[in-house]
């Protein structure tokens, strides 16, 4: 809950908070999109937008703020507030992080007075043990190297070291990433790094600071080592709505996961859709529901086992992933 009655009401305060910075405020007109303080003092006019919710301000609501900015109805703000009554989410700070944002400022009121925040993200909670995570293949260019990468990244993003451990035979995390990347910190802070190894090379006494393993599964299951499959606690196993393979992808879905099984009771097994082109909604609509279809005795009889639903969580297409290790061609370093 909020201190404040309502949106209006907070407005009132941060409009009569900064009026005693000096600025002169003034109210956005009814209905206008985008900001609802505007600032002036001096050379400087600055958009001010304000959220009064109960939950923190997440990332896609920075986005949006962003872009507002950059359009020619903002061209006379010279950058912009974002005030919440309830703070940020640590994807708040990321974002502004790896996007270098730097004409836009943070703001959260708290008892009264406005705080602005320096982009710290606090420091991930120790684990008392290492995660591991499998990805696995139902075929060839589904993304299972792709997405093992990208969420090594994602995890290094957040604060913690990660170990990417390549057990396909073609070895393209190593070609991709090198031996590892270092992914730069916050201000003031240590990154995280990305260490690629392959199976031989990892033991955890080694790597005293990794919190997540991830696996880039073979696509041949028996190629993968027992030891790994038993300490998985998550395997995912991505596929696309492709309608000449999805009864096809869904059988080596479903004995993957009776293969893991054998072998691991615990681990929650995930399937998620990858290359996911949402402009077209029928047709995404029908092959979602029959994909799912597949897996619904699969998961009556495993509670652990779980088909993501495109429409809540998804890999959509993006250029810029197909197109990822396009560096390899250019000679140029390891990226993300």
């Amino acid at each position: 809950m909020t201190q404040f009655e309502n949106t209006s009401a907070f407005k009132a305060v941060i409009l009569q908070q900064f009026e005693q910075d000096g600025w002169t405020a003034t109210l956005a007109p009814p209905n206008t999109l985008g900001y609802d303080i505007e600032l002036v003092r001096g050379s400087e006019c600055v958009a001010v937008q304000v959220k009064h919710q109960r939950a923190k301000v997440h990332a896609g609501q920075l986005e949006k703020f962003i872009d507002f900015l950059e359009r020619p109805a903002a061209a006379k703000f010279t950058q912009g507030f974002l005030i919440s009554a309830s703070g940020f989410t640590a994807s708040v700070f990321t974002y502004m992080r790896t996007e270098e944002v730097v004409d836009v400022a943070l703001g959260s009121f708290k008892d009264n007075q406005m705080v602005w925040e320096d982009g710290d993200i606090p420091q991930p909670p120790p684990r008392a043990q290492l995660t591991y995570i499998g990805v696995f293949t139902c075929k060839g260019g589904v993304g299972k190297t792709t997405i093992s990468a990208h969420l090594a990244g994602a995890f290094a993003l957040n604060g913690y070291d990660v170990v990417l451990i390549d057990l396909d035979r073609q070895s393209n995390l190593r070609k991709l990433l090198g031996d590892g990347v270092y992914i730069p910190g916050r201000r003031g802070g240590l990154g995280a790094t990305i260490t690629v190894l392959n199976h031989t090379e990892w033991r955890e006494e080694e790597y005293p600071d990794t919190r997540v393993v991830i696996c880039d599964c073979s696509p041949e299951y028996d190629a993968n080592p027992e030891a790994f499959i038993e300490k998985f606690n998550y395997c995912l196993i991505p596929t696309t709505l492709n309608p000449l393979g999805i009864n096809k992808n869904a059988d080596v879905i479903r004995r993957t996961f009776a293969a893991v099984r054998r072998i691991n009771i615990n681990a929650e097994l995930f399937v998620i859709v990858n290359n996911y082109h949402s402009d077209e909604p029928r047709r995404n609509e029908v092959l979602n529901h029959i994909l799912k279809t597949e897996f619904e005795t699969l998961m009556a009889d495993d509670p652990k086992c779980h088909y993501i639903d495109p429409e809540t969580v998804a890999i959509r297409f993006s250029k810029q992933l197909l197109y990822w290790g396009y560096h390899i061609v250019e000679n140029d370093k390891p990226q993300l």
